[in-house]
């Protein structure tokens, strides 16, 4: 099975290939997969962007975004593996430029379309992608999130991204799906019966420094509550699917609490009067077990763990990182990007996963919006 999938013909499109999930997490990952030797022998990546380069131009920006990362830019491999990359300039609104890529694309190749770009450009890279038959049968789309910012806005995306692509070619990627402790829990295989409760913590000494704009226009729980830690519970308890969308289905929430570090509204591009939340908690039950979610910025330690309380009294703590390499989300995605190139879906998010996430989350953001549960302010360092 390894001999055949090494055989196959690959060629990874990435749009946004100039901006920053490139540099810190797709270029450093699939370096170590070419070093590795977990690449197929016929693979090749294509840059996409708005910017005008060559492809020496591209191949010495990627060398550029990569020297942080000591052990590759030291590395003998580094020049061999920067010669898998070519670079096409697409403008994303602008037929003639798709031509320019579809030239270039190997129509023997299964290509899989990465949008490393803000979702506000779905919508023209999609279009043109349908317009100019760039798109073959086997071919695969890898997305990130944010898959909207509630439950109208992602079945539009979807709806938008099911143009061009089944169901079954889009992998969405949610990153602490691939995180080694998670799967650890996961493999598990925990019955509900024994359970009586599950906490799940995502505490951050960082701020939100470097995303004001973005941060101020989702806030904590849209940013990691709708998606990791709401992937995390249902990972939690199944590994499959179709489970996971089942399990968050019958997720209800109980009560909420929403908080915002002091001096978050002096970052930039914040709001002065930003009703954003820096941190939340919020209690749920399923099937009658108790759940807890919460993140925050500014807390006094990091924590990311999954804890599982036993009606006995005893639990379970599981660390969700427990890194081998230095690197924070180089192995995440190196696993991602193995697993969909092998047409592996299962730690990728359904259409229905996403749909159940917004349909827990709404109610909650609807209820903050409304000031019914009035936003605390807490002092860095300290807990809400």
């Amino acid at each position: 099975m390894a001999n055949q999938f090494l055989n196959k013909k690959i060629t990874l499109v990435v749009f946004g290939a100039t901006g920053d999930l490139m540099a810190r997490k797709l270029a450093p990952s699939l370096f170590y997969l070419y070093k590795e030797k977990k690449l197929p022998k016929d693979f090749k990546i294509i840059g996409v962007s708005r910017r005008e380069l060559s492809e020496e131009g591209f191949q010495k920006h990627l060398k550029a975004a990569l020297v942080k990362y000591k052990d590759i830019v030291r590395d003998k491999k580094l020049s061999s593996f920067l010669k898998l990359f070519s670079f096409v300039r697409v403008f994303f609104d602008e037929r003639y430029t798709y031509e320019d890529l579809k030239r270039v694309l190997d129509k023997k190749a299964e290509a899989f379309f990465y949008l490393a770009v803000a979702p506000g450009f779905y919508r023209p890279i999609s279009h043109w992608l349908l317009k100019t038959n760039l798109v073959k049968k086997n071919d695969r789309l890898l997305v990130e999130k944010p898959f909207g910012l509630d439950l109208k806005s992602a079945r539009s995306l979807d709806r938008l991204l099911a143009k061009c692509f089944r169901e079954e070619q889009i992998y969405r990627i949610d990153h602490y799906l691939a995180k080694d402790g998670l799967r650890k829990l996961a493999a598990f295989r925990l019955s509900f019966e024994p359970i009586s409760s599950i906490e799940i913590r995502l505490w951050e000494t960082s701020g939100a420094q470097g995303r004001g704009e973005f941060y101020d226009s989702v806030g904590a729980l849209r940013d990691v509550g709708q998606n990791h830690l709401l992937a995390m519970l249902a990972a939690a308890l199944s590994s499959g699917r179709r489970k996971r969308a089942r399990i968050l289905e019958f997720l209800k929430p109980r009560a909420s609490f929403r908080a915002q570090y002091r001096g978050y509204r002096e970052i930039p591009k914040v709001k002065r009067n930003s009703r954003t939340e820096t941190y939340f908690k919020i209690t749920a039950s399923l099937k009658g077990i108790g759940v807890s979610l919460e993140s925050g910025k500014c807390l006094p330690e990091t924590r990311k763990e999954v804890q599982i309380n036993f009606h006995d009294g005893k639990k379970l703590i599981f660390p969700t990182e427990l890194h081998k390499k230095k690197y924070q989300y180089v192995e995440e995605y190196e696993t991602l990007l193995s697993e969909a190139f092998r047409g592996e879906r299962a730690w990728f998010l359904s259409r229905e996963e996403v749909f159940q996430m917004w349909r827990f989350v709404d109610p909650i953001l609807k209820a903050w919006e409304k000031n019914k549960v009035p936003l605390k302010f807490y002092h860095p360092g300290e807990m809400p």
